[in-house]
């Protein structure tokens, strides 16, 4: 069981919830949000998406860029998205506010840091091991 916390499945796994996470958190904004850019974040969301299965690919096949590129895009896309829905635009500051979005951003942002954590932790055991 110590293995399986250690291991590269792990970090895919916490990737792979950190992703279905921000899908969640991007509908939910997307049917509450302005409708004019439906489209476009729509499309972008999609792109996202798309790029960081890629990376989880890549990740799984021994690829170090696809961890890295897994890494940027848990930080970017769950980590730095929720703390700005947090800090940066909250209800107060006029921008959306629904209560089922708080406990998406809470989702978002502990499975980003969780996967976070176990991408760093495989990047440096590969880098030791190099």
């Amino acid at each position: 069981m110590r293995n399986w916390f250690l291991s590269l499945n792990l970090a895919i796994t916490l990737s792979m919830i950190g992703l279905l996470a921000f899908l969640g958190r991007m509908i939910l904004g997307l049917l509450h949000g302005p409708n004019d850019l439906y489209p476009v974040l729509e499309l972008v969301t999609v792109a996202l998406a798309v790029g960081w299965v890629w990376a989880m690919l890549a990740a799984i096949r021994g690829s170090r860029g696809g961890l890295i590129a897994c890494l940027i895009l848990v930080l970017l896309l769950d980590v730095l998205f929720a703390l700005w829905q947090y800090y940066i635009c909250p209800p107060s500051a006029g921008c959306i506010h629904n209560p089922w979005l708080d406990s998406w951003n809470s989702a978002q942002l502990i499975s980003g840091l969780l996967a976070a954590i176990a991408l760093v932790y495989q990047l440096r055991k590969k880098k030791a091991a190099s």
